[in-house]
């Protein structure tokens, strides 16, 4: 059998949406590789994160040091890389020891060397990118980077009209922006259920616990599998999330969705999620940083949610765009993708 490597890193600060990229790529492909992950100095949970996903760690002792990466691959390796500091010199380095490489991205920026590239955000066109001639571009939701839990091509059925508000902010959320969204919440009915998701690096857990006083129906929620997750998503009425990888599940579930943006690497799917209308509406926090502040994100997520439990049809034309993109085929897609690099 074939042997898959994985490089990203993930923690407290950097979050740890690369790690969740791969580990969703890795379940898509259980059975047609072995699978390692190579990180540097892995935080506990992240560690039983990925063993639980059923891959072997690589620690490494610093992302500087190139070359216990070196000795951890092999010349018929499919190497997979998700990082910022991954750029060409290293992409070619990486190459020239292995069968194939992969390169998870998300700037479209510098010059890619990678046989293959994944950008899963949408309204991406190939001619953004500047990439080698052999390089092989798979672009857009048709190869989103889900768990295999949220394909299912006949769909999830419709969100229940009297369901709570589903609410995640990302595995980080180093600004505490969960707290600002059951703020909006409660401005709009102190007494609508929620049930939010805390990641596994939230700073101030403690916050959150005593909103309970504000909103009595709040449920917490952490350590979710993706089953449960869906389960999650099937039973909301309105998700509010990170322009992250959770919106794509949102879509992928079909659920009615407010996204914020909460880094400025999110700023391309938020792009798209406005544009394509897949969501009811895209608030970019950063906006209010200039020296003349328009509205701030609680009342902008107010007016939101308002303006959701009063437009029906708004939210039926979300979804029916939703459904477009979002087709429940990418694990397909990507065993194609894969068994055709090993052969």
């Amino acid at each position: 059998m074939n042997q898959l490597i994985f490089r990203a890193d993930g923690n407290a600060q950097l979050g740890i949406g690369h790690v969740m990229r791969c580990l969703a790529l890795a379940n898509m492909l259980k059975g047609i590789f072995t699978m390692r992950f190579a990180i540097t100095d892995p935080d506990p949970a992240v560690q039983t994160l990925i063993e639980t996903a059923g891959l072997t760690v690589i620690p490494l002792p610093d992302s500087a040091d190139k070359a216990a990466f070196w000795g951890a691959i092999h010349h018929n390796d499919i190497v997979v890389l998700d990082g910022y500091s991954f750029d060409e010199t290293f992409q070619r380095a990486v190459r020239v020891r292995v069968r194939k490489l992969v390169f998870i991205d998300d700037l479209i920026q510098g010059h890619q060397v990678a046989d293959v590239v994944i950008n899963h955000a949408g309204g991406i066109a190939e001619t953004q990118y500047n990439a080698a001639p052999y390089t092989h571009l798979y672009l857009g939701p048709h190869y989103a980077m889900l768990r295999p839990e949220f394909f299912r091509p006949e769909g999830f059925g419709p969100p229940p009209p009297d369901g709570p508000i589903f609410v995640s902010l990302g595995g980080a959320d180093p600004h505490n922006t969960s707290l600002t969204v059951l703020e909006a919440i409660r401005q709009v009915d102190t007494t609508l259920p929620v049930h939010i998701v805390l990641g596994p690096f939230h700073p101030d857990c403690a916050s959150i616990e005593s909103f309970r006083s504000q909103v009595p129906n709040l449920t917490i929620l952490q350590n979710l599998t993706a089953a449960q997750m869906v389960e999650e998503l099937q039973q909301c009425s309105l998700a509010i999330t990170a322009c992250s990888t959770i919106a794509y599940e949102v879509c992928a579930i079909n659920r009615p969705l407010i996204a914020v943006v909460t880094a400025d690497n999110q700023s391309q799917l938020a792009q798209f999620l406005s544009d394509e209308k897949l969501a009811l509406s895209v608030n970019f926090p950063t906006l209010l940083t200039r020296s003349i502040p328009v509205i701030a994100l609680d009342k902008l997520l107010r007016l939101s949610i308002q303006s959701f439990q009063f437009s029906p049809e708004t939210v039926e034309k979300t979804l029916a765009n939703q459904r477009r993109f979002f087709d429940g085929r990418s694990p397909e897609r990507f065993r194609q993708v894969f068994q055709e690099l090993s052969a």
